[in-house]
């Protein structure tokens, strides 16, 4: 698959100047949450990737290029946007030159929100004056995000436990036990609730507790291992399926990662 050729030693992120911006060179920025996430910064050198959360693009200044791949139809033509919506688990390839920002949402609490044109455009709005000095929830504030309270608490009692232990429930039995459901059940229910497969959801998880470990200090071996990837390699090569490249490279750009130690779901 090709590789956009961006490259991001001219990609710069703006600031509010009065009432317009003034460019000024800045490091990208991650923000983890409890299973939501945010990254502003250059737009990187990506390749085709498939995200397991719902990803909002915004191109802080000019437009980004943007092409989905769909089973029936294979590569859509490229389109010119300045956001967009990418639904989770969807095959995409995005080429930008200038500053981005990704708002990963929360499959659980975020995605029953009806996101619309005109409410995207003016979150951008938002988003633009408030960068690059903003907080996490902040950014989905300005889209009118805000976590809504999970219809079927079995399945909330499952996805606080995965955030306490990302590295467990290697079987979907296990956690099907602790929602009190057969597997068939659970596998359905967590499906009609959060959106994706379970496997799905609990990779995005430990991909955040890779994040946390790294923030920490630790180095992306150990990050692996306390997610309960089987190796750094492992790692790397899901998370540039993930995301569109590998995590050491993304380090290798002196991202800072902001945690937020926030509880994911009221008890």
């Amino acid at each position: 698959m090709e590789r956009c050729r961006g490259g991001i030693d001219a990609v710069i992120v703006s600031k509010q100047v009065g009432s317009g911006f003034q460019d000024s060179p800045v490091l990208p920025r991650i923000w983890v949450g409890p299973a939501r996430a945010l990254y502003v910064g250059p737009g990187l050198d990506l390749s085709p990737h498939l995200n397991v959360a719902t990803t909002i693009a915004v191109s802080l200044q000019q437009p980004f290029e943007l092409r989905t791949w769909a089973k029936s139809e294979g590569w859509s033509p490229w389109r010119s946007e300045v956001i967009s919506v990418v639904p989770s688990e969807t095959l995409h390839h995005l080429k930008s030159l200038g500053p981005m920002a990704f708002l990963y949402l929360d499959p659980l609490t975020d995605r029953r929100h009806t996101l619309s044109r005109a409410g995207l455009v003016r979150g951008r709005e938002r988003l633009r004056l408030a960068c690059p000095g903003i907080s996490l929830d902040e950014a989905f504030a300005a889209f009118g995000l805000r976590p809504s309270i999970p219809r079927d608490a079995r399945i909330a009692r499952v996805v606080r436990e995965v955030e306490r232990r990302p590295d467990a429930f290697g079987r979907l039995q296990d956690a099907a036990a602790l929602a009190c459901l057969s597997p068939s059940r659970f596998r359905a229910r967590f499906d009609a609730e959060i959106g994706m497969p379970f496997r799905r959801y609990r990779l995005w998880r430990r991909m955040a507790a890779v994040m946390r470990t790294v923030a920490a200090g630790g180095s992306l071996t150990e990050a692996a291992h306390a997610a309960g990837f089987a190796s750094s390699a492992h790692l790397s090569s899901t998370f540039r399926r993930m995301f569109g490249l590998t995590a050491t490279d993304l380090l290798a750009l002196g991202v800072a990662i902001d945690v937020s130690e926030d509880k994911v779901l009221p008890e």
